[in-house]
């Protein structure tokens, strides 16, 4: 009886279906017609139904004169409109053997135009396309010098970010009145607060890397064909081109995203990958970083599929391939098909159905495509096919509503300004702890940089001077750690010329309030510092602008008033902990920074150094590779001696397991050591190399950071406190993670905190 009525509720389900589609298709021709109307010379209808019949009125009247740019990776595509017919539009590509940039890619325009017999001086505005710069709200936005700015140091390199100042340089040649603008930036940011969520605590979802120009512009196109708003429709739509993303709309707001990069695979993108499958490959070194990056940016999707990027192409193919080639071809189609309407119902979940899905973009014009992809959406709704994108359009839309309304021009910064608060209350709520942190008595060593941060904002809060604090990346580390969610990790003295480090830390949002973060005013903060520490004033210092140089001669000179610098006294040394993409814990490296070219001695004395930290930090026996380019000792290889004796020296202690001379494969490298069949006890697993000198030391240092996208956290080491004498060149999550690293060891010491 159920499973009768189960059947009849299915097939009734199924044969609604039918109509739906069909309004799906009509809808999808009544769009295809407006789309394939446009033509130079005449009046661009998708232009006329996206700024509404009584605004495409007044643009007839007046005719205000529009640029448009849109640069992509190999091409500008470029367009004119007078009023609302579209003079002109193409793609110009750029030379193979040019170089690439924005003066090449303005004097292309500049060319254009004048092939043309177009005037810059006639143009009463630009459109540009909007870049990577800081997340706003939607709009139109006037192009500013603090947009421009942004701009300059993007999150990514995306072709997009030329185009704001192309337009600038254009309008040079135009006179002082002209209007520039770029409408619905790719930074645009609307999703709700739950879409924030990833299942991790450090990583937050944001609306950014999703074509929200097209996504706007075919709601609204859709909305007019219906005769409504967008703001009335419930509506998901998927953007299927060289990148691919999706969104959902409500009341007008993209409030949740399937993002162009690590979302929906397409033509040079990878999409979500399994994560279990990545790491596993991380960890067995084959698979790294810069792969990871490779594929979800630039070389994944159709292009590491099939070998080219071109969906035309691909599907062309078809007709001329090999039987094995078109099972092949077939199941990279199945996959596009079902991971676009996989994206499509995740954003469909929800108490209602959407009103329409619309598929969009350069795939959208295969209709076979997009039939597969509609046979693949179980879904009450009409799908709407809207082949192509309507960026140009949609840019020029942005531009003539400014002409016609000044008012409806937002202000770039004044937007950043909002966008921030609000994500500062909305964190606030995200990374609220519930239940506490875990508990704080883990006798284990730290497996990452967090677990550092987290177990020193657990103990005491020293106070640090910040020695030169007029430096952009210090200061970052220093608002970082006092927005902690677990408390602040210390107070801070800033030191260096009052109005250079004010200006710095308003415009970095840094607050100064005068108990957590006070600003030390002088000329001289080497020596300040010198004196704060002489008078127990500081805790800890740490390097800002200063040189590594001056700030050691300040400090060496504070101990030596103590008596602590004679004959057989201290030995300062630097220990750096790395968190390496691919190795499942920790390394310490010794000593990359203090002592150039240290003998037996001495690097027995950096040994020893390195090895109290570690033991505080509970690594109970530590495996201490001494470093040489040998396995074996040889007179020819000094370091390689050198390692035997210092390994001999500390064989006989169970506190440690020490090898050398050793390889920097045999240390890091488990398959390494395998291949090698080498039999000693690290094979692979080190936790702390001891190198032979400065040069081999920085050497591997700048490696890490630089070639294999690792964080790490250095102190100098051997003194009464820790020193934190971070590189210029490092992150800011490094320096704030340096400045963990030195609480923690200070609170430790003293018995004021736990290993974590």
């Amino acid at each position: 009886m159920h499973l009768d009525r189960l059947q009849q509720l299915l097939a009734q389900a199924e044969a609604s279906r039918g109509p739906l589609a069909d309004l799906g298709r009509a809808l999808s021709a009544e769009i295809e017609a407006i789309i394939s109307a446009v033509e130079p010379g005449r009046e661009d209808p998708v232009l006329v139904q996206l700024l509404g019949p009584e605004l495409s009125g007044l643009v007839r009247k007046v005719r205000w004169s529009t640029l448009v740019l849109n640069p992509g990776s190999t091409s500008t595509k470029v367009a004119v409109y007078d009023g609302l017919i579209l003079l002109a539009e193409e793609e110009i590509h750029l030379a193979p053997d040019a170089k690439d940039g924005l003066q090449t890619r303005v004097a292309q325009v500049l060319d254009w135009l004048e092939r043309r017999g177009l005037s810059v001086q006639e143009l009463a505005g630009i459109a540009a396309r909007g870049g990577l710069m800081a997340p706003v709200e939607c709009g139109t936005y006037c192009i500013s010098e603090s947009m421009l700015e942004d701009l300059e140091r993007p999150p990514h390199f995306h072709p997009s970010n030329l185009a704001a100042p192309m337009a600038v340089r254009i309008a040079e040649q135009a006179g002082p009145d002209i209007l520039l603008t770029t409408t619905d930036p790719v930074t645009v940011d609307e999703v709700e607060l739950v879409c924030r969520l990833t299942g991790s605590a450090r990583i937050l979802n944001d609306g950014v890397a999703v074509h929200y120009l097209n996504h706007r512009a075919v709601t609204d196109l859709c909305a007019q064909v219906l005769g409504t708003q967008r703001e009335a429709l419930r509506l998901v739509s998927c953007h299927m081109g060289g990148g691919m993303s999706a969104a959902r709309h409500e009341q007008g707001c993209m409030v949740q995203v399937v993002q162009g990069f690590g979302g929906i695979p397409s033509a040079n993108r990878s999409g979500a990958l399994p994560l279990h499958r990545v790491i596993a490959m991380m960890e067995s070194h084959q698979y790294t970083l810069n792969d990871l990056r490779r594929d979800v940016t630039s070389h994944g999707g159709l292009l590491a599929l099939a070998g080219t990027n071109d969906f035309k192409a691909f599907f062309q193919f078809a007709e001329e391939a090999s039987s094995t080639q078109r099972q092949k071809i077939e199941l990279v189609t199945e996959f596009f098909a079902r991971r676009v309407a996989s994206a499509i119902m995740q954003l469909a979940a929800g108490p209602k159905s959407p009103d329409l899905v619309l598929l969009t973009g350069g795939l959208a014009r295969d209709r076979s495509f997009c039939e597969r992809v509609s046979a693949r959406l179980c879904l009450p709704t009409p799908v709407v096919r809207i082949p192509g994108a309507l960026e140009h359009a949609a840019l020029a839309a942005g531009l003539l509503r400014v002409c016609a309304e000044p008012a409806a021009c937002k202000d770039y910064a004044s937007a950043r300004a909002r966008t921030v608060d609000r994500r500062h209350v909305e964190e606030r709520v995200l990374r609220a702890e519930i239940f506490g942190p875990p508990p704080e008595h883990d006798p284990r060593p730290p497996e990452g940089l967090e677990q550092i941060v987290r177990a020193a904002c657990q103990g005491a809060s020293p106070i640090i001077a910040l020695v030169g604090a007029d430096n952009e990346e210090a200061l970052l580390a220093v608002k970082s750690a006092n927005e902690q969610p677990h408390g602040p990790l210390a107070r801070f003295l800033l030191l260096g010329p009052y109005n250079r480090v004010s200006r710095l830390a308003w415009e970095l949002d840094v607050p100064v309030d005068g108990h957590q973060v006070l600003i030390v005013d002088c000329t001289a903060p080497v020596s300040h510092a010198a004196e704060l520490l002489q008078a127990g004033l500081a805790d800890i210092v740490m390097k800002g602008s200063v040189t590594t140089a001056d700030l050691l001669k300040g400090y060496l000179g504070v101990l030596k008033q103590r008596g602590l610098l004679a004959r057989g006294g201290i030995l300062l040394s630097h220990v750096s902990f790395f968190e390496i993409p691919g190795r499942a814990r920790l390394l310490a490296i010794t000593d990359a920074a203090i002592n150039p070219y240290p003998d037996v001695e001495t690097r027995s004395r950096i040994l020893q150094n390195a090895l109290d930290v570690l033991h505080l930090l509970g690594f109970v026996r530590p495996r201490v590779a001494v470093i040489s380019a040998v396995e074996k000792p040889s007179r020819a290889v000094a370091s390689s001696v050198e390692g035997r004796a210092i390994a001999e020296r500390f064989a006989d202690r169970d506190d440690l397991i020490i090898e050398g001379p050793l390889s920097v494969d045999l240390s890091l490298s488990p398959l390494a050591a395998r291949e090698k069949g080498y039999t000693g006890k690290i094979q692979g697993d080190a936790d702390l190399l001891l190198v032979p000198d400065i040069d081999a030391g920085n050497a591997i240092y700048k490696a890490f950071t630089i070639t294999s996208g690792a964080s790490t956290a250095g102190v100098v080491i051997g003194g009464e406190k820790p020193l934190v004498l971070t590189s210029r060149g490092d992150s800011a999550r490094s320096k704030l993670a340096s400045l963990a690293l030195a609480v923690l060891l200070a609170n430790l010491k003293r018995g004021e905190g736990e290993p974590r």
